[in-house]
This record gives C-alpha cells, sequence and structure tokens, in this order.
C-alpha cells in the first residue's frame, strides 16, 4: 500500500499598497522575508517528499502572480535562506536548512580517484 502524501495549501497573499514606496517597505521588512523564506523551506521540503520538479512557494492573487522555484534553483533559494537565518543568529535554524541542502544534493558521489 502507497503511502498518501497530502499536498500543502500554498499560503496565499494579497498585498495591498497605495504607492511604490508602500510596496519597498513591504518588501524590505524582516517579517516579510521571513514569512517568505519560511514558505521557501517548506515548499522544498514537500517537493523533495513528493519528488516534485518544482517547489510552489506562493500565490500573490490579486497581483496575478506566484512564486515557484525549479528544482535546479533550490540549492541557491536554500543559500539566501541560510544567508537570512545567519543574519538573524539563528544557527539552529541555520543547521536545520544546511541538512536539508545536503538532501537537495543528493548523495555524494565518489571520484574514481578517491576510494
Amino acid at each position: 500500500m502507497e503511502k498518501e502524501i497530502k499536498k500543502r495549501e500554498i499560503l496565499s497573499v494579497e498585498i495591498l499598497y497605495d504607492d511604490k514606496e508602500d510596496l519597498d517597505i513591504l518588501t524590505e521588512s524582516e517579517d516579510f522575508h521571513k514569512l517568505l523564506f519560511d514558505e521557501v523551506v517548506i515548499g522544498i521540503e514537500e517537493a523533495l517528499e513528493t519528488q516534485s520538479n518544482t517547489a510552489e512557494v506562493i500565490d500573490i492573487p490579486n497581483l496575478e502572480c506566484s512564486v515557484t522555484i525549479y528544482r535546479r534553483n533550490f540549492k541557491t533559494a536554500l543559500e539566501g535562506v541560510i544567508k537570512f537565518y545567519e543574519n538573524q543568529e539563528d544557527y539552529k535554524k541555520c543547521a536545520e536548512l544546511v541538512r536539508l541542502k545536503k538532501k537537495v544534493n543528493g548523495p555524494e558521489k565518489r571520484s574514481k580517484g578517491n576510494t
């Protein structure tokens, strides 16, 4: 019997702003980055579990856009998340993310020269 994997509901956020300055303030805020980066991690974890080639991160319906990360970019995305948490000095989270990054990289292949 196969294990049923339940897909999560993608975070849907409406971003409302009066002018570009408001949008800049939002996108530069630490809280916004934390929300977005946490969703990146959740999306990548789910993609690995379901063997998907993409990680769906966030949907912004009122701007008619969404954020999706392709598998070839998982490592780069995680490196950005790790930098964020290093700046936050959350080293426990960094350690978790490094382990996730190793899963993304897959098993290390031995070169013919190494025994």
